[in-house]
């Protein structure tokens, strides 16, 4: 059992970890690496940095003041979230960790497949998330949609309701560990890996047809490209959302216990400064909830 699990590392969640960290509280930072802010080749309106910084440079110092106070970076792919009892179960590729808070700074993604008209199938045969959708598919035919960890195992998680569930790469090379590939093969889910042309059906899903001609009649369509996004965790707890934005209030808070989120995936301005802020808010706040059930120092913590 961890305090807090942060599920972001660029300038969000890291600020977020030197605040609870520096409070005395367990923190796991997850972040595979390649967020935003490390793509970035220069900036000059971050604060304290008049000379400017790169991404990497904002990331690595961020990095460098979150583990000076105790966090730890932990390089696995979130795959899953869910409540377990009174507290969090974070499923990555690699391991499983519970914790009895989250901050979500995961950035703003919520990718669509390149499949023409994907969009206008949403609600219709096309879902995010298995989390909330998967029981309408209950013993029908699926199709999942990435070549990653996190399609695979969503793809395995659709088990649950019905055994008839491929995975569809869409012509993307496939990036998925070869443990989970195994675990496919053992489960007797397909990975088909030629491009889907288009959705086949006029108001439901009906398939999907492939470049080659082949249709693969569904009536499910999940989409789980790369890694569980923003978007994706927050379909999985329940949190309300603006399109690809997570709602939520002054606090940052989510609506559900114990879960704030910060930085890009709230909407607003996507600056640096303004993640950094939002970051500190959650963690504050978070820090606060807990104070209201178990002892935390304050006293490291500045005004």
């Amino acid at each position: 059992m961890t305090d807090v699990a942060i599920i972001g590392g660029g300038p969000a969640g890291l600020s977020a970890a030197v605040y609870t960290a520096r409070a005395d509280q367990e923190t796991l930072v997850f972040d595979k690496g390649d967020g935003t802010t490390e793509n970035v080749d220069f900036m000059e309106n971050v604060y304290g940095f008049p000379e400017g910084a790169t991404g990497p440079e904002l990331v690595e110092v961020g990095r460098d003041q979150a583990t000076k106070f105790g966090a730890e970076i932990v390089n696995e792919e979130v795959v899953r979230v869910a409540e377990e009892g009174d507290s969090y179960l974070v499923e990555t590729e690699a391991d499983e960790y519970e914790t009895r808070g989250i901050i979500l700074a995961t950035g703003a993604s919520y990718e669509s497949p390149a499949i023409p008209h994907v969009d206008d199938y949403e609600g219709k045969g096309v879902s995010y998330c298995v989390e909330c959708d998967a029981f309408f598919y209950k013993d029908s035919p699926v199709g999942m949609v990435g070549a990653g960890n996190y399609a695979a195992k969503e793809a395995m998680m659709m088990l649950d309701y019905t055994d008839d569930v491929r995975v569809l790469t869409n012509g993307n090379d496939l990036e998925m560990d070869e443990v989970l590939q195994e675990q496919l093969q053992e489960e007797g889910i397909e990975i088909i890996t030629e491009p889907v042309d288009h959705i086949v059906g006029d108001e439901m899903v009906e398939g999907v047809e492939l470049d080659g001609g082949d249709v693969i009649e569904l009536e499910g369509l999940f989409v789980a490209l790369g890694a569980a996004g923003g978007a994706d965790i927050a379909d999985m707890l329940g949190i309300p959302r603006d399109g690809s934005y997570l709602d939520v209030d002054e606090e940052q808070f989510t609506g559900v216990d114990r879960v704030y989120a910060a930085g890009d995936l709230t909407g607003g301005q996507r600056q640096v400064n303004v993640s950094v802020g939002e970051g500190t808010t959650a963690a504050i706040n978070l820090l606060e909830d807990f104070r209201g059930g178990e002892y935390v120092d304050y006293k490291k913590i500045e005004a």
